[in-house]
C-alpha cells in the first residue's frame, strides 16, 4: 500500500521544440536515441529504441505504474521497460519509454501532477513523433503497466493514431477499490478479527472520500485514529504495551495517510473508472495478468475488463501467467517482500507473447 502511493541531454533544438541526442549503437540488433521533448512548460526525457530492421511501422510507447518512475521503470532493481524494449527491438519493433515528471531528465512536479497532466504528457510524446522528420511515426501501440495501463487506455480511447493497446497488470476498477483491497491484504497473516479488518477498510474509505469531497475530514480522521488504535491493541494483546505510545503510533499513521490521500498524483486516479474507456475501444487489446499478482489481482479486475471489452465489440486477448507476480517475475508467493530477491527477468514466454501479438496486429 505504502509503495503504491508514496511512491539533460544537450543536442539539436528543432523547430518543434525537441532536443535530441543519438547515443549510438549498444547492441547489434538495436540503436538507442535519448530525447528530450518539450511539452508545454515541462520537458519529457526518454529513450527511443530502434531495431536494426523494422517489422512494423508502429511505435510502442510505454507508460509506467504508480509512483515516480524512471524510463526503465526500475522496480526493486528490475529494469522492466528496458528489458521489454530490448526484446522488442530484436523482433523488429521500435519503442519509446520515458521518465515521469520530476524524474531523470524530465522536469515538472510528479507529486502534484494529475491524470490529466499525465494524459497531456503522453499526447505530447505522440505529437512529437508524428511531426518529427528524423524519427517519424504515425501509428502507435500504447503499453501500460499497472496504473500506466489506466493512462494508456484513456488516451487510446480518444486518439485515432493508437492502433493497439497492451495492458500489463492493469486495474479495471477505480483505484480506490485497488487501495482498499490492498489494505485488506496487509492483514492477511495478522491474527485479528475480520470485523476489525473491515472497520479499518472503512476507515480508509471514509478518509479518502472525505478528502475527495472536502467535507467531514476531521471526523473521518478521528475514526481512522480510533480504529488504528484498536487494531494496535488487538495485535499486541498478549504483551504489555504503553497506551501513550499506541496513541502516538495511531496518530502518526493517520497523519501519514491524511497526507497521502491528498496527493493529486493519487487522488486524480482514485475515482477514475477505466471501465468507461475500455467500453469505447475499437482497437485490439492484449491484457496480461499474473496468477500471483496481489496488487492488481485477477479476481478483482479481469471480469470487469472483459465485460467492458465485450460491450465495446473490439478484438481482445487475455493471457494469464500462473506463477507471475505484479512485475511478471516467476514468484513463489507473489508478496511484495519477495520482489527484491527474485531474478530480474520475466516468466517464460512473457516477452514472446507481447512481440508476437504486436506483429500479428501490425
Amino acid at each position: 500500500m505504502k509503495k503504491l502511493v508514496t511512491l539533460a541531454i544537450i543536442g539539436l533544438l528543432w523547430n518543434h521544440n525537441i532536443i535530441a541526442q543519438n547515443v549510438g549503437d549498444n547492441h547489434q540488433n538495436l540503436r538507442e536515441v535519448d530525447l528530450i521533448i518539450q511539452a508545454d512548460k515541462i520537458k519529457i526525457g526518454g529513450t527511443l529504441t530502434l531495431p536494426a530492421t523494422f517489422n512494423t511501422s508502429s511505435l510502442v510507447i510505454m507508460s509506467s505504474g504508480s509512483g515516480p518512475q524512471d524510463r526503465d521503470e526500475t522496480l526493486d532493481g528490475f529494469k522492466i521497460f528496458k528489458v521489454i524494449a530490448d526484446h522488442l527491438a530484436t523482433k523488429g519493433i521500435a519503442s519509446f519509454r520515458y521518465d515521469d515528471r520530476g524524474v531523470g531528465s524530465s522536469t515538472g512536479d510528479f507529486v502534484n501532477s494529475t491524470i490529466e497532466d499525465h494524459t497531456k504528457d503522453l499526447e505530447h510524446v505522440m505529437s512529437y513523433f508524428k511531426s518529427s522528420e528524423k524519427h517519424a511515426f504515425n501509428k502507435f501501440i500504447l503499453f501500460g503497466h499497472s496504473q500506466g495501463g489506466i493512462l494508456s487506455s484513456k488516451v487510446a480511447a480518444e486518439n485515432e493514431s493508437v492502433k493497439g493497446l497492451v495492458l500489463m497488470a492493469t486495474p479495471a476498477v477505480p483505484l480506490v477499490e485497488v487501495v482498499l483491497y490492498q489494505v485488506r491484504q496487509e492483514y492477511d497473516q495478522a491474527n485479528i478479527s475480520k470485523s476489525l479488518i473491515e472497520a479499518d477498510v472503512s476507515a480508509h474509505n471514509r478518509l479518502m472520500r472525505a478528502i475527495e469531497d472536502g467535507t467531514g475530514i476531521e471526523k473521518a480522521y478521528q475514526l481512522f485514529c480510533n480504529t488504528t488504535e484498536t487494531i494496535l491493541y488487538e495485535m499486541n494483546s498478549e504483551s504489555k504495551i504503553d497506551s501513550t505510545k499506541v496513541k502516538q503510533k495511531a496518530i502518526a499513521k493517520a497523519d501519514e495517510f491524511k497526507i497521502i490521500y491528498k496527493l493529486p498524483s493519487l487522488t486524480s486516479f482514485l475515482y477514475y473508472d477505466p471501465e468507461n474507456d475500455f467500453e469505447k475501444l475499437t482497437i485490439p487489446v492484449l491484457s496480461l495478468f499474473g496468477g500471483l499478482d496481489y496488487q492488481v489481482p485477477i479476481h478483482q479486475n479481469k471480469d470487469r475488463m472483459e465485460n467492458a471489452l465485450l460491450k465495446s465489440g473490439t478484438k481482445y486477448d487475455f493471457v494469464t501467467f500462473d506463477n507471475a507476480n505484479h512485475y511478471f517475475q516467476e514468484a513463489k508467493t507473489g508478496e511484495r517482500e519477495e520482489y527484491a530477491v527474485l531474478e530480474k527477468n520475466f516468466v517464460p514466454d512473457f516477452l514472446n507473447q507481447i512481440s508476437e501479438w504486436i506483429l500479428n496486429y501490425k
